[in-house]
């Protein structure tokens, strides 16, 4: 599980914004969250702000960082680091690294690794371990120091010193380290690989995610998720129809230029897959009752999410996995955001601790009858700065029984477009 995540001077992120999972002492809905060790960790967090504020930037934050770890093995001498963009509004951040950190629980011990980067270069590193009460180091790193590498255990110094002229300036050395057989350095390689993933709502890139397993529902445990899950949403869809095609090589071919398509046509390449999904209605007619079916980019946009967000939501609650969505509640109905949001909180269906991270308008969750003070953030962007600014409900101690909506809508959490006076009123 996720405990804490924070991230400094990236994209519209100047300063450090802290996303804290720590549980506090309230002690409201403690089904909203999971006891790991002497930590409270929260199931899940909602973010709030105006168009532009910055929520996304946060995602891609989380992206940029999962991927500079997962992608790191693959990058040869002087490839880039990709997605690194610092706050480019200042000149001196514009050329300072970006800064990225996780405090994370994987196989019973708790994890904090962070790493800053430029697009080129990572600059500093370091991960350590809490297997008692007091952290280990396993290893720091420090382009501006010498040595670059530090290790306090003398046996892991043995081993690792090594494999530190195997690294590459663009390269994270945990990274390195585990591909080089590592054992300390596994487990938080692996999280990162496995334990936490950002998606997006846009339909094409949840079909190609959520295809795959479809096409590996052998069991059928899938399709009986979906289903129930649709019927739970009140969807009219009693089941579907799934195809899987391999995307053929002049198909592909017939559509590129003819300079480029000579190039490719000797190069074997994985083309991937279509996936073609229908549901099926069953409607009363004048004859009774009747099956019919709709191809799935005829269904509704909520509807798609629901159905191709199932298989997403599946793995989570079988593998603890944190998923993090921007926009989580586009085309979806508030009622049904709820209920989504609720499933991480309910034990019976959470049955592996996994956590949920979204950004949303959704007023539906600003509600404290549900919903925890730590577990709703706010982000708001300084116009005049461009920078943004990420704080949580529970910095301003709002009473248990008070209207945290009205609150939010009339302003006093910031984080809403000024739209100046008008005639708008939110009574």
């Amino acid at each position: 599980m996720l405990l804490q995540f924070s991230v400094e001077n990236f994209r519209s992120i100047k300063e450090k914004a802290v996303l804290s999972f720590f549980a506090s002492s309230d002690s409201l809905h403690p089904e909203n969250y999971s006891l790991l060790g002497k930590d409270k960790c929260l199931k899940s967090a909602a973010i709030y702000g105006a168009n532009a504020s910055g929520k996304s930037n946060l995602f891609l934050a989380l992206t940029a960082a999962i991927l500079a770890v997962r992608q790191s093995n693959d990058r040869q001498l002087g490839m880039p680091i990709f997605n690194i963009t610092p706050f480019l509004f200042d000149s001196k951040t514009a050329s300072d690294p970006s800064s990225f950190e996780f405090i994370f629980w994987t196989e019973g011990v708790k994890y904090v690794y962070g790493f800053s980067a430029t697009s080129t270069t990572v600059e500093t590193e370091y991960l350590y371990a809490y297997k008692t009460a007091k952290p280990t180091t396993i290893f720091e790193r420090d382009i501006h120091d010498t040595p670059e590498y530090r290790f306090t255990l003398p046996s892991l110094k043995k081993q690792l010193i090594p494999i530190t002229e195997r690294n590459t300036p663009n390269k994270l050395f945990l990274a390195t380290a585990t591909l080089w057989n590592c054992e300390e350095t596994k487990a938080p390689l692996l999280w990162f690989q496995k334990g936490i993933n950002t998606y997006s709502t846009d339909y094409s890139s949840l079909l190609q995610f959520s295809g795959e397993m479809f096409a590996n529902d052998a069991d059928n445990s899938l399709r009986h998720f979906t289903n129930d899950l649709l019927r739970e949403a009140d969807i009219n869809i009693s089941d579907y129809d799934f195809e899987s095609v391999d995307v053929r090589k002049e198909d592909v071919l017939r559509q590129m230029p003819s300079g480029v398509r000579e190039l490719f046509s000797s190069i074997p390449l994985d083309y991937g897959k279509n996936y073609n999904i229908t549901t099926l209605h069953r409607i009363q007619g004048s004859d009774g009752d009747s099956l019919f079916s709709l191809p799935l980019n005829m269904e509704s946009k909520g509807t798609r999410n629901v159905f191709l967000l199932s298989p997403i939501l599946k793995k989570a609650f079988e593998t603890g996995e944190t998923v993090c969505i921007d926009e989580f509640d586009t085309s979806l109905h508030p009622l049904l955001v709820r209920y989504l949001v609720g499933l991480f909180h309910n034990p019976n269906v959470n049955t592996a601790n996994a956590q949920l991270i979204i950004s949303t308008h959704d007023l539906s969750l600003l509600t404290l009858k549900e919903y925890r003070r730590d577990q709703i953030y706010f982000i708001q962007k300084d116009q005049e700065t461009g920078a943004s600014e990420l704080y949580s409900l529970d910095e301003y101690s709002p009473r248990a029984n008070e209207d945290i909506r009205k609150a939010y809508l009339l302003g006093r959490f910031g984080a809403v477009p000024n739209t100046g006076e008008g005639d708008l009123s939110w009574e």
